[in-house]
């Protein structure tokens, strides 16, 4: 499956440290832009936590000479969408309109204007979402455990911030930060579409060679460590139901047992399309769940992931399924799995893989990821023979390495 994709990416180096990448995806009508920047967790302010995530939910509401609404027409008379995030954003559209939707992606990142009004009118938004989430538990659960597991790293921050660090926040810090991080060395743009790649690439440069500024110096990242012992927390809350999150510090995107450990997940707890371990013992055996997952790669980026088991169970069954999880994770640290479950696990890996890459914006995700984290751009047709050459001993071995059933954290909140 995935032999039959060709893909035919260029690549170019501004001066300013500026990655260009232009990715051509024949027979399709439509455009993507997304930009990536060197933006990263430890770069906001403990003390301003939400700062990050508020300055990326406010690109769009006025850059230049346009105010929010003037921009959303602008957009929306391209047929087009877009979107800004705290590293950067992105912008869709029909193809026919790749120029006009390169610029305003460009107006919205290096030009917003954060007005007072609309600022407010995000932060109110935001601060409504927080409001529900602490009356939400497996929200709860998963905010308390991410805290346990980080501890100081800036990983264990909510992205949103907290109320009272959020509500600080003015137009006049959003600016600040944008200055101070917006910068285009480290940074990515990549388009896919129909046209050639050097056509494209052409377009980025004319849309983004007057991007510069110098690299900034980024805070150094603290150290996440393993826990020296187990720890057990819950959080009571007048729910029927229990939602328990069981884990710890996990691995980089960059890991060489990245792959093997991949391939551990599907048989562990993270199978669609087949039945994990853990769904078919807590789930379908025991009738404890709807919903249990497990697993250590999807987390996993530039900064270290979380190996992640979740359950939503009762109160009565808390400890039972805690039991069954660390049952699951002792058996495949100690076991290989059967040959079945790795074939199955390869079958599904392999043949799914490339099912998402049929969209631009995926496809432009993809060209970043692959230089972000030095994958290469034939990864796509290595994949499928690293996948299949994975054998069970090396997902028990890895299991044994990564996984530590003695120094986990387990979070809950819900029913007691």
């Amino acid at each position: 499956m995935a032999a039959a994709i060709e893909l035919d990416i260029a690549e170019q180096v501004l001066d300013s440290g500026l990655t260009l990448l232009a990715v051509r995806n024949p027979g399709v009508a439509t455009y993507a832009c997304v930009v990536s920047l060197d933006v990263r967790p430890g770069d906001e302010p403990a003390d301003e936590s939400g700062l990050a995530n508020l300055t990326g939910e406010c690109l769009d509401e006025g850059c230049g000479r346009s105010d929010a609404l003037e921009f959303a027409a602008a957009v929306e008379s391209i047929g087009g969408a877009v979107e800004g995030n705290q590293r950067g954003g992105s912008i869709y559209c029909p193809a026919q309109y790749q120029k006009q939707a390169t610029e305003l992606l460009r107006e919205m990142l290096l030009e917003p204007s954060f007005p007072g009004r609309e600022v407010r009118r995000v932060q109110g938004e935001i601060l409504t979402e927080i409001v529900a989430d602490e009356d939400d538990p497996r929200a709860v659960a998963s905010r308390r455990f991410r805290e346990v597991v980080y501890g100081d790293h800036p990983l264990g921050r909510q992205p949103q911030g907290s109320k009272k660090s959020l509500q600080r926040l003015r137009p006049k810090d959003l600016r600040r930060f944008h200055g101070d991080w917006f910068r285009p060395a480290g940074g990515y743009v990549a388009a896919a579409g129909p046209d050639e790649p050097a056509r494209m690439l052409d377009r980025l440069r004319k849309a983004f060679r007057a991007f510069d500024g110098k690299a900034p110096k980024h805070p150094k990242m603290p150290t996440v460590s393993l826990p020296k012992a187990s720890r057990d927390l819950h959080v009571p809350m007048a729910r029927e139901q229990v939602h328990v999150f069981l884990g710890h510090v996990g691995i980089r995107r960059t890991d060489p047992d990245y792959y093997v450990l991949s391939v551990m997940d599907h048989v562990l707890g993270t199978g669609p399309g087949f039945t994990s371990r853990c769904a078919r013992k807590l789930r379908d055996e025991q009738g404890l769940c709807y919903a249990v997952s497990a697993g250590i790669t999807p987390s996993a980026g530039e900064e270290p992931g979380v190996f992640t088991a979740y359950i939503g169970t009762s109160p009565e069954h808390r400890q039972k399924a805690i039991d069954g999880f660390l049952a699951e994770i002792e058996r495949i640290r100690r076991e290989p799995p059967t040959a079945q479950e790795i074939a199955d696990v390869q079958a599904y890996l392999t043949g799914s893989f490339v099912f998402g890459l049929e969209r631009n914006g995926n496809l432009a995700a993809y060209a970043i990821r692959a230089r972000r984290f030095k994958l290469g751009f034939d990864f796509l047709h290595r994949y499928p023979q690293m996948v299949r050459a994975v054998t069970a001993e090396q997902v028990q071995q890895a299991a044994e390495k990564h996984l530590h059933p003695d120094r986990l954290a387990c979070v809950s909140a819900g029913a007691s």
